[in-house]
């Protein structure tokens, strides 16, 4: 596949927010919040790999045509592999993607990682933050803070936060900026991250910060920077705020199940509209939600919160999803595939990441699953946000907010999502959570693949029961902590079954991704 080919698999699509209900002041805050946002960027372009910022720079400089395309493709994936198939280099002579970008240093396994730990019992707390990288020195390793590896960009991004903060009235958003100015210098994320949860999005949301552990596929600890900017949807929060407070009641039903405290009562939701986004999230498939902040002592006091894009799940849904649900499925089931349904799927799967337990007791230590089950974690924690998202829904159906249609229209819209993430390959977090959501879902005559249509069947409460069932083992292996275990279960059912890479083929004329074209003229103060 030629650089051409793979740029027309991507769909752009402008986005100009509507800055009228800002302020002066707020607008000239959301001004330097960019300018935090963009320097974001720079530091994740470090993170992908040591190599990353000089392949950037070196495409950046090309003229001729085959560089501008080649440099296009770049800033789409921020990185010279195809995160759209299956992380293939594009840019001639680059090689395989490295399994944990810049975070450890060359040649680094996870053998050695073990016997180092096992014989510097003190060195597990850094090391195992998500906020430091590991480096070689003097015949061994240390861990150095994000503070200190990327002091002067972070800086800059304090200074920003804190000039953005100088033009706001005191409340939440200003007193999370200065906090998250202050974390950026310290290293201490935690007091930042409290103060997050508790913001409303009003005047405007800001998540910024060190977030995701994705891109690290050697141990899945360390955290990449991201930022996400965007304005609030009062009358789409509204619509879903009333499933917020039936879900404390279903997560003290998992803990006499699992033998938890539950969970902090606050579950915030927001959906927004997007104004920009920074590192990762600017990059490659790009979330259309999400669930932070991602530390279990904060989700143990407080909650969390979900914040929804409906910019980037509507542009999903009308250019991939759409076009995939018209091939595969019957018409029977294809008035149930709407956007709401959608949004009401991703609403499931955002709370479970916040339900049930999240660490164990290991040899008198007690760990989070992340560092328990290391790149497992990741798959393990999408997979199982599925389908106990797909548990909580059916437990708001009995609760009388949504009824036996939306929940079937749900059900063959998180089908949909099973190629969405295919048509890009199998070894993405999600998409190989996908594969054994799949292949329990065929082994129990949930759904079947009709050759001779061409198009499934599914059968709605067979589904929910599978599911179900599905979750209770996800969170079992999250429970035990134990990563062989876990690797033999994934191993066992996240192959890809027969009759999928056939039917990906004949999706290849849909647009594999979308891509937004920013326009913030209307920002200009």
């Amino acid at each position: 596949m030629d650089i051409k080919e793979r740029l027309a698999r991507v769909s752009t699509f402008d986005v100009k927010p509507d800055f009228s209900s800002l302020s002066l002041e707020e607008r000239r805050a959301i001004s330097e919040c960019v300018q935090a946002s963009n320097t974001m960027t720079d530091i994740y372009i470090d993170q992908v790999s040591s190599r990353n910022r000089g392949i950037y720079e070196t495409l950046q400089r090309r003229s001729d045509s085959e560089g501008k395309d080649l440099f296009s493709y770049f800033m789409i994936h921020g990185s010279p592999w195809d995160g759209y198939n299956h992380d293939e280099p594009f840019v001639p002579g680059i090689g395989e993607k490295p399994k944990f970008g810049s975070f450890y240093p060359d040649g680094l396994t996870k053998e050695e990682w073990n016997v180092w730990l096992s014989k510097h019992s003190e060195d597990h707390e850094q090391f195992e933050s998500n906020y430091t990288v590991i480096r070689r020195r003097e015949n061994g390793l240390i861990a150095i803070p994000y503070s200190e590896e990327y002091r002067d960009r972070l800086n800059e991004a304090a200074r920003s936060l804190e000039r953005a903060a100088s033009h706001l009235s005191p409340g939440k958003l200003e007193s999370f900026l200065r906090l998250r100015a202050n974390a950026f210098r310290t290293n201490n994320y935690f007091e930042s991250d409290m103060a997050w949860v508790d913001t409303d999005g009003n005047p405007f949301e800001v998540t910024i910060g060190p977030y995701e552990v994705y891109f690290d596929e050697l141990l899945g600890l360390k955290a990449s920077f991201e930022s996400f900017i965007a304005l609030p949807d009062k009358d789409s929060t509204k619509a879903l705020a009333k499933f917020a407070p039936k879900v404390p009641d279903f997560d003290y039903i998992l803990s006499q199940e699992f033998s938890f405290h539950p969970k902090g009562a606050a579950i915030p939701l927001e959906v927004v509209a997007d104004v920009i986004r920074g590192g990762e999230s600017s990059f490659g498939a790009m979330f259309s939600a999400y669930n932070l902040p991602n530390d279990r002592r904060i989700h143990d006091l407080k909650g969390s919160k979900k914040v929804f894009s409906r910019t980037m799940m509507e542009a999903k849904f009308s250019t991939i999803a759409l076009p995939i649900a018209e091939r595969i499925l019957p018409t029977n089931l294809l008035d149930g595939c709407t956007f709401d349904n959608k949004l009401l799927f991703v609403l499931g799967h955002e709370l479970a990441h916040g339900l049930g337990p999240s660490k164990i007791n290991s040899n008198g230590r007690e760990i989070p699953f992340e560092v328990a089950l290391g790149d497992l974690h990741s798959s393990l924690e999408e997979a199982k946000a599925d389908v106990l998202g797909t548990r909580l829904l059916d437990y708001f159906r009995n609760q009388g907010l949504i009824d036996d249609k939306t929940l079937e229209g749900i059900i063959s819209t998180n089908l949909l999502g099973f190629f969405q993430s295919w048509v890009m390959g199998f070894k993405e977090a999600h998409a190989r959570g996908d594969l054994i959501e799949y292949n329990w879902l065929k082994n129990s005559d949930a759904i079947h693949y009709n050759s001779r249509t061409g198009s499934y069947e599914i059968d709605p409460e067979r589904s929910l029961d599978t599911l179900s069932r599905l979750s209770t083992e996800f969170l079992k292996l999250q429970v035990a902590g134990n990563y062989e275990n876990a690797k033999a279960f994934m191993d066992q059912w996240s192959s890809v079954p027969e009759e999928v890479p056939g039917i990906i083929k004949s999706l290849s004329d849909i647009p594999t991704a979308v891509s937004p074209v920013w326009d913030l003229s209307g920002l200009l103060v």
